[in-house]
């Protein structure tokens, strides 16, 4: 099944959790008014896709991070509010691989990287 992307190219296969926060924006206006009300001015809802990938070996970790090198990427997952897939702009956290070696071959740790909506 599919349920993440980056730029079109399937990476389910390497997620081992998808976590999604739902951030709501408020203007400056926002907060208590002379009546001690508090007073919420929405000016927008952006979403941020948090995903852990799995051990990794060379040839995958490098596909992953040629995918995010442009820093601003199209995003594909599955959102859990609407339970379908959902596209959007989102430019990336800073990608931290750290390996270890086991004999002559290299594997990668599993990694978090987040996605922010623009």
């Amino acid at each position: 099944m599919v349920y993440f992307k980056i730029n079109n190219k399937d990476f389910s296969p390497l997620v081992s959790g998808l976590k999604v926060g739902y951030e709501t924006l408020v203007s400056d206006n926002s907060g208590r008014n002379a009546a001690g009300d508090t007073v919420i001015d929405v000016i927008n809802r952006k979403r941020k896709v948090y995903i852990t990938f799995r051990h990794t070996t060379r040839e995958e970790m490098t596909s992953l991070l040629s995918a995010i090198r442009d820093y601003v990427v199209e995003v594909v997952f599955l959102n859990p509010e609407t339970n379908g897939l959902e596209a959007i702009t989102a430019y990336t956290g800073t990608p931290e691989p750290e390996y270890y070696s086991l004999a002559d071959k290299t594997i990668y740790k599993p990694m978090s990287l987040n996605f922010i909506e623009l």
